[in-house]
């Protein structure tokens, strides 16, 4: 394997592609699997238009096309509200469904910038998430505080 391939097909990239793909799919794994699958497609037909030396900025770039042309493709798409659902009345539910329930609904009121800033920094330093989406590593951590206080005043943890 040389290496554009080896780039492509690391770990690491892998994770990265992921995390992005998840915070996009409404943490639907099969959506999220299908979109990697038709991103690495894209980036092996595309690379010999590929310029530098990093591949991860340029196929993060193409997963998040290919997402939006997804989207553009099938219409709106239309999520359930959380707020809707019922509270569990039954005795079996247990506290951590409940706070699942409240996270997925939190981060689901965030941008998908926010979510996808957030997701990476799971598992990625500042450094390689400014790289991948071309911020400033200052603009970086500004954006994750943001969106970390809006999720934490959403769960109820208000820092007064």
């Amino acid at each position: 394997m040389h290496g554009f391939e080896a780039q492509l097909l690391s770990a690491s990239l892998r994770k990265k592609m992921m995390n992005i793909a998840m915070s996009k799919t409404n943490y639907n794994i099969d959506d999220s699997e299908d979109l990697i699958q038709k991103t690495y497609l894209k980036a092996f037909e595309k690379q010999d238009q590929f310029r530098g030396d990093l591949v991860d900025p340029w196929v993060i770039t193409i997963l998040k096309n290919t997402f939006i042309d997804g989207v553009r493709k099938k219409g709106p798409i239309t999520v359930s509200n959380p707020d809707d659902m019922p509270e569990p009345s039954t005795p079996g539910y247990d506290e951590d469904i409940l706070l699942e329930r409240d996270r997925d609904m939190c981060l689901g009121q965030l941008s998908d910038d926010e979510r996808e800033i957030i997701d990476l920094h799971q598992v990625n330093s500042y450094i390689e998430i400014s790289k991948d989406l071309n911020i400033e590593p200052g603009t970086l951590r500004q954006r994750l505080l943001r969106a970390k206080e809006k999720f934490m005043q959403c769960m109820g943890f208000n820092n007064e």
